[in-house]
């Protein structure tokens, strides 16, 4: 081996698992700009080289509270037979998926968005409907895929096979490559929490009061 090869396949699988598991929220009105959500995008990949375990930590959070909204609206009632809330739709309105809008214009809540227990009381109390946003429409406004995903997946599969392949022979692996193994590991659960969340969606659905 050369030393370019154990640095590109490193460095390449580095990327794909840093750049790619990182679902982040929906940008505040505010911070719509694409300037911003380059550095913003910038900063969360600058946060998962320094501390890869935050955004672990981060995802499993967001996993186990979409959990419990999903929950929920089960209790509420949904799925029914003309609507089903699933993981999904939980992930969005965490991430600010869901801006309520009154006489046309959007309603100045602190975080212009509606979180699981606004919709839910508003649902109650029959202010709105139900927002009827199905799962593939939400997937469509995903940068992300599964055949996206799962190229990430096959790059670091391979890289792991190779690893492996050279423990079984008693060959030598550099730093870099356990390093790089480190990450793999830490960014598959990262994945595995946020496999059902949107990929970097930039704009909010509205809902009518």
């Amino acid at each position: 081996r050369t030393l370019w090869s154990i640095i590109s396949s490193s460095v390449l699988t580095l990327f794909a698992c840093v750049y790619s598991a990182i679902h982040p929220n929906i940008p505040s009105p505010k911070h719509s700009s694409q300037l911003h959500g380059l550095w913003r995008q910038i900063r969360m990949v600058i946060m998962a080289l320094i501390a890869p375990e935050l955004i672990v930590t981060w995802a499993m959070r967001q996993w186990f509270s979409a959990d419990q909204v999903t929950r929920q609206f089960k209790e509420l009632g949904y799925p029914s037979v003309h609507f089903t809330w699933t993981q999904t739709h939980s992930f969005f309105v965490l991430m600010g998926g869901f801006m309520l809008y009154v006489k046309g214009k959007p309603h100045r809540t602190p975080s212009r968005t509606l979180q699981p227990d606004h919709i839910l009381i508003l649902i109650r109390q029959r202010c709105i409907d139900i927002p009827i946003l199905t799962a593939d429409q939400i997937h469509d406004r995903s940068k992300g895929n599964t055949i996206s995903k799962g190229l990430v997946i096959l790059q670091v599969a391979w890289f792991v096979m190779q690893l492996i392949t050279r423990a079984i022979y008693r060959l030598e692996t550099t730093q870099l490559e356990v390093g790089t193994l480190a990450f793999a590991v830490l960014n598959f659960l990262t994945y595995a929490a946020w496999w059902d969340k949107p990929l970097n969606v930039q704009c909010p659905h509205p809902v009518y009061w």
